[in-house]
Order: structure tokens, then sequence, then C-alpha cells
């Protein structure tokens, strides 16, 4: 590999370093405004897949109980590329795990989010409990996010 081929490679290797940060970045402050009730955040986060940002906040606004503290959530593991289904285009799954410890005892759930990128931006457009089923399979992310509806 000559100098500039490596040089490229290093370019490229670094690019989509930074471009799977600014997913994760996503995915990780639209869950932390979920669980802190903050709606402007979440709802500029979403695609317009299901509801325009308007029908967004007035919806979540009218369930959302109230915050949730104490939380700790991350990413686990690294993406995983899911296909269309249903009004989802194709795009990138990702495990995000919610820890809560009470009174000693820790309690997990875990999501799959489905990120696409609109307009160069990572935004949110499905989310999806990882249930036992899903956690039990090959590709968790992948099975969560591409379960039929209910």
């Amino acid at each position: 590999m000559t100098k500039e081929e490596r040089a490229r490679a290093d370019a490229e290797a670094a690019a989509r370093a930074k471009d799977e940060a600014a997913m994760k970045d996503v995915a990780l402050r639209y869950v932390k405004a979920d669980l802190a009730g903050d709606a402007e955040t979440r709802c500029g986060l979403r695609t317009e897949t299901k509801l325009t940002r308007s029908e967004c906040l007035e919806t979540y606004r009218d369930s959302r109980s109230k915050p949730e503290e104490g939380v700790t959530v991350t990413v686990e593991g690294g993406p995983v590329d899911v296909g269309p289904i249903r009004n989802h285009s194709a795009g990138t799954g990702l495990m995000l795990t919610q820890k809560t410890v009470v009174d000693g005892h820790a309690y997990y759930r875990r999501e799959a989010i489905r990120m696409v990128k609109v307009e160069g931006k990572w935004l949110v457009d499905q989310v999806a409990l990882a249930d036992d089923e899903a956690m039990a399979s090959a590709v968790p992310v992948r099975s969560a996010l591409m379960r039929p509806a209910a």
C-alpha cells in the first residue's frame, strides 16, 4: 500500500468513526431526553415517519407522567445494519441499555433503536423493546427492530 493509499484509508476510517460517534450521541441524547420528560429534545431527534414534530410534541406531552431519575444509559455493542420494514427505511440499529438501581438492586431495560440519516443528520426512526426473545437471537438489535407488528 502506498503512502497516499494509507492516508486515504486512515482518513476514511476516521470519518466512519466520527460518523458512528455522532450516531451514538444522538441515540443517547434521545433516550436521556425521553427519561427526563424533555419533549422538545426528544421530538427534535426523531424522524417524522409517524408523526410531525408538532404531533410528536402534543402526543408525548399528553402521555408522559414524570421524569425518571437515577438511570444510566449506555450503548451496548456496535452498530448493526437493519433492512426496511413497514414504514421504516433501512438504517442502522443500536442497542441501548438503561440501568436503574433501587435499594441496591439493579434493573435493566434494553431498547433497540433504528437510526437513519436525514439530510446529513442522524435521527431516531424506531425504538423497540429488546425482550427476552430478541436477546436470545444471534443479532438482538436486528431481531427487535425487524419484528412484525403485533
